[in-house]
């Protein structure tokens, strides 16, 4: 089903939202104001006779004030000319970009502090259209979801939502994927054990480096800290950093567990087999890169290619090894072999 879109007045429970958030911009822009010159002004009107702090406190005033002027005029078009936008359809894909920013400040000290923001920014796809929500509406609406979204016509600002349809799954893949209950109520998956094959060992191989590789150079390079001070006879530096040496030994010792488990892997060449159902599914943009689908049971991050292939309401068979856990592959109804790519694990039992 293709999206459609209507443009009507706005209601007045609507239209009172409206002058809410309007008002809410007006508080903001004057608590800026307030800020701007009780920590600021004076401090900049003490230094007139340098140029250069003024020349970029005005490059970066202007730059806010024109952000600040565009979101303005959305939310006061929005109270002058009270109209809004329907939208039904089919969700098609949904995004997250996630965007991470550092900034440093100075003191009246002289010295300077650094500061890490992240900015997450949610998508709703239908066909080319691309909508922004909040959080909340972003995680109770799946792709496949039939759904009617009211929104102002020029702030873009949510009003309403009504789901006209969930994402249609049938009665028999829901009931593949009815779990067992163990004795103490808990939850868990059908599983069936099957014979590796040589497709398998590579995947599971794959899955093994990626388990390493981000433990190996910290057990390396720290490793120093920990064996240097003995080669040179200042043996009682480890003893010193007493805690820091533990928690070495344990990483180290996950990290042989790792290994060890991987040659039983090999040993045994046996797999798990489960049934999981897809219930949803996003891209997820800007500095953290990948593409996620949401199961029964777990998110898993595969490849673009596997993305593009898996439907909502799809049942996939998903594998791990036996001895390690480590959740390296699915299969879908088509019988084709998809790898994983992130260190999926099923919770212990």
């Amino acid at each position: 089903m293709a999206y459609s879109e209507f443009e009507t007045d706005l209601l007045p429970k609507e239209l009172k939202k409206a002058r809410v958030n309007l008002i809410g911009v007006f508080i903001f822009m004057l608590i800026f104001f307030a800020f701007i010159k009780f920590f600021f002004w004076d401090n900049l009107l003490s230094d007139m006779d340098e140029i250069i702090p003024i020349i970029i406190f005005g490059v970066f005033f202007l730059m806010f004030m024109g952000i600040l002027g565009f979101i303005m005029r959305g939310f006061l078009l929005d109270f002058i000319k009270r109209r809004k936008i329907i939208l039904t359809g089919v969700i098609s894909d949904k995004r997250i970009d996630i965007t991470t920013s550092h900034s440093t400040s100075g003191s009246s000290r002289g010295g300077s502090s650094s500061r890490t923001s992240t900015k997450r920014t949610y998508y709703l796809y239908f066909d080319e259209k691309q909508l922004a929500v909040d959080a909340g509406l972003y995680g109770r609406l799946a792709v496949g979801t039939e759904v009617e979204i009211h929104y102002t016509k020029y702030s873009k600002s949510i009003l309403s939502h009504r789901v006209l349809a969930e994402a249609e799954i049938s009665e028999e893949k829901v009931k593949a994927i009815v779990p067992n209950v163990d004795k103490n109520q808990n939850f868990v998956p059908k599983e069936r054990e099957l014979q590796m094959t040589k497709d398998d060992f590579e995947f599971l191989k794959k899955a093994r480096n990626r388990a390493l590789k981000s433990r190996l150079i910290i057990i390396l390079i720290l490793g120093w800290v920990v064996i240097g001070p003995l080669f040179s006879g200042l043996w009682f530096l480890p003893i010193m950093l007493f805690p820091f040496t533990i928690w070495w030994l344990m990483v180290l010792r996950k990290m042989i567990k790792y290994v060890l488990a991987y040659r039983n892997e090999v040993n045994s060449g046996m797999k798990i087999v489960y049934s999981e159902l897809v219930l949803d599914k996003f891209r997820q943009t800007g500095n953290t890169r990948g593409f996620m689908v949401r199961t029964n049971n777990q998110l898993i991050s595969v490849s673009e290619n596997s993305y593009e292939k898996v439907k909502i309401g799809d049942l996939i068979m998903v594998f791990k090894g036996k001895a390690t856990g480590w959740v390296f592959g699915f299969m879908t109804s088509d019988n084709q072999f998809y790898e994983i790519k992130g260190e999926s694990k099923l919770k212990k039992k």
